[in-house]
């Protein structure tokens, strides 16, 4: 009795391939593909990074049954194509582009610093604010003012002028009376006024002095307080 695998196939058409020749058949067709694979990587770490904004160069290839005048008349479309995209492209300086990362790190900082300014600002309006009002003075209801005010200190730098009719009044009762004041008495009786003078002025500046430094510390009191985190 002869074993089945030595027998005759009943069919040609469908007789089986031999194991060994699937796997060679296998091992080919892997090795087809790893090739290709390889090719692809390789083609694409050889081609340039393209951005989104970049307009693709066109490659020219005649076609098959493709005649001279059509290949022609396509090539001169696809030219007028890339020129035309390129004409109303925005101007782009890759060189000077910076990393997504890079900008965002700048625009944090600026965002940064505007805040910061920002809150500054405010905080040097409240303490105007609150100086004006401690400078302010408060006018009580139903106050009247029955006159102008009156300058209590000399201004600086000030030249003190006699009015002409005083001037005139001095003259003529000196020489209605005949008499003749002496250099002397009159020197005397000028360094007592500037002396008094000089010393009225002088308690006037340290009477505003302090109030003053009173209304600034109190200024400075109220600012503390609204710094304060509750």
């Amino acid at each position: 009795m002869k074993k089945k695998t030595d027998l005759k196939p009943k069919c040609l058409d469908e007789q089986e391939i031999p194991y060994k020749l699937r796997e060679i058949m296998k091992s080919r067709d892997e090795l087809k593909n790893s090739k290709s694979k390889k090719k692809k990587r390789k083609a694409k770490e050889k081609r340039p990074d393209v951005s989104e904004d970049d307009i693709p160069v066109p490659k020219f290839k005649r076609r098959k049954g493709e005649t001279e005048w059509s290949y022609i008349m396509r090539m001169e479309q696809e030219t007028q194509h890339v020129m035309f995209l390129a004409k109303n492209q925005q101007q782009r300086e890759p060189e000077k582009e910076e990393p997504i990362q890079e900008k965002s790190q700048k625009r944090k900082e600026f965002q940064r610093k505007k805040q910061e300014k920002a809150r500054k600002q405010k905080e040097e309006k409240k303490i105007a604010k609150l100086e004006k009002e401690f400078l302010k003075d408060p006018v009580e209801f139903g106050e009247v003012a029955l006159q102008p005010p009156v300058l209590t200190v000399k201004p600086r730098k000030s030249v003190v002028k006699d009015k002409a009719g005083q001037r005139q009044l001095l003259l003529t009762s000196l020489l209605s009376s005949g008499k003749t004041a002496s250099t002397q008495k009159a020197s005397l009786a000028r360094q007592r006024i500037v002396l008094e003078e000089r010393e009225r002025v002088v308690q006037a500046y340290r009477d505003m002095k302090k109030q003053k430094q009173h209304r600034s510390a109190q200024a400075q009191l109220s600012l503390d307080k609204l710094k304060k985190p509750v």
